[in-house]
């Protein structure tokens, strides 16, 4: 069993209050067994009758009286030490009522007070577990006094400063060095599509124009999905209400003839699915989804489906492929990115399709699962909340 600060805290607290609880209540007990003995009762009457007599005016010097063998005195010091007895008893045992209550009351007030003390640590514990790279503009308050707590919580808004610096750098220069790479792209397909469609190619320029073309869509392609992954740091700021099931037909739609020019059947099955979500990224998602199904059916006459669903108040999109056999040790190797897997029908990808299919359902706060099929290929769910 874990003993947290606070338990630790609640004990140190409580045990020192019942320490100088125990010690007050001895000591007062002490003091009360001392000043009941027959000597210092009788000590103390005769003080109080020559003060007496010092007040009218006779300055007498009385001494306690001495022990006398009188049975009636005897009988009187033996009811006395009774009595005497019995009050301690009761002090004793009130005493002990009290110091219990008072245990009860202090482990009480100890916890909240190491609560109290804490409560700082929670703060700072719960701003914690709630960054993301979306989320790193937030800030604890900081208004309080200029203590332990005030430059820990100042260090915190400190590292929340450098972290949501480091990220902005990390995106511009994403979406940055993207937009300038496309340019000597485009300027490498115009010098390839001007040989191609030249009157008489040679052969050796043909296939060196085609080669390039070939490079330049793989490079052209990689760049949109580091833009992809740039826009996906700051989704917060584009969300919008859109209909996954119009998203999925308009894509299905765009990418049919390649998938017939590859020999595979592409099938669409959808219902109204709305969410909050940035409609260039949802598209791009289940762009992803489709064109990984259909790179990886090695073989004609094969299959893909894309199924759109509304379900407990989640958007669901599935896309399912027949293809070979995927092993589910492998399948979450699938979303590590630059990570491809063995087989492919057509030009290998970049190995960002699934991993940025996985960024985008969790900017969404989404989940994605995927499995291998029972007749081989694979079926990947991407589940994002529903509009409300």
């Amino acid at each position: 069993m874990r003993i947290t600060i606070r338990v630790r805290l609640t004990a140190l607290f409580a045990a020192l209050f019942l320490i100088l609880a125990a010690v007050l209540v001895g000591t007062s007990y002490a003091f009360v067994a001392r000043a009941t003995t027959p000597q210092a009762q009788a000590t103390e009457r005769a003080n109080v009758l020559q003060k007496a007599l010092a007040d009218q005016g006779i300055q007498v010097r009385l001494r306690p009286p001495t022990e006398r063998q009188d049975p009636v005195a005897q009988v009187l010091r033996e009811i006395e030490s009774q009595a005497r007895a019995n009050v301690l008893a009761d002090l004793l045992k009130r005493s002990i009522i009290a110091f219990a209550i008072s245990a009860v009351i202090a482990v009480g007030l100890a916890y909240w007070l190491a609560g109290r003390v804490l409560r700082p640590i929670d703060e700072i514990a719960r701003a914690a577990n709630s960054l993301s790279e979306s989320t790193l503009d937030r800030r604890l308050s900081n208004d309080g006094p200029a203590d332990e707590f005030g430059r820990l919580k100042t260090a915190f808004n400190g590292m929340l400063a450098r972290l949501e610096s480091a990220f902005e750098s990390r995106q511009r220069f994403a979406s940055d060095a993207s937009h300038e790479l496309r340019t000597p792209l485009a300027v490498m397909q115009a010098s390839a599509d001007n040989v191609l469609t030249s009157v008489r190619p040679t052969k050796q320029a043909r296939e060196l124009a085609e080669e390039v073309q070939r490079q330049v869509s793989r490079s052209d392609s990689l760049m949109e999905s580091l833009l992809t992954l740039s826009r996906a740091d700051d989704v917060t700021n584009t969300r919008e209400r859109v209909d996954l099931a119009d998203i999925a037909a308009r894509v299905v739609t765009e990418k049919e003839p390649r998938a017939t020019a590859a020999g595979i059947r592409l099938e669409l099955d959808v219902e109204d699915a709305p969410v909050w979500a940035d409609p260039i990224l949802m598209e791009r998602m289940i762009a992803n989804l489709i064109e990984n199904a259909v790179r990886y059916n090695v073989e004609r006459d094969g299959w893909v489906t894309c199924t759109v669903r509304a379900i407990d108040g989640t958007a669901q999109i599935q896309v399912a492929n027949s293809g070979p056999a995927v092993e589910p040790a492998d399948v979450e190797a699938l979303f590590e990115r630059f990570r491809r897997g063995a087989q492919r029908s057509e030009v290998s990808g970049h190995g960002l399709g699934l991993p940025i299919v996985s960024r985008v359902a969790g900017v969404h706060g989404g989940k994605v699962v995927a499995l291998p099929g029972v007749e081989g290929g694979l079926i990947v769910t991407v589940t994002i909340p529903g509009v409300a």
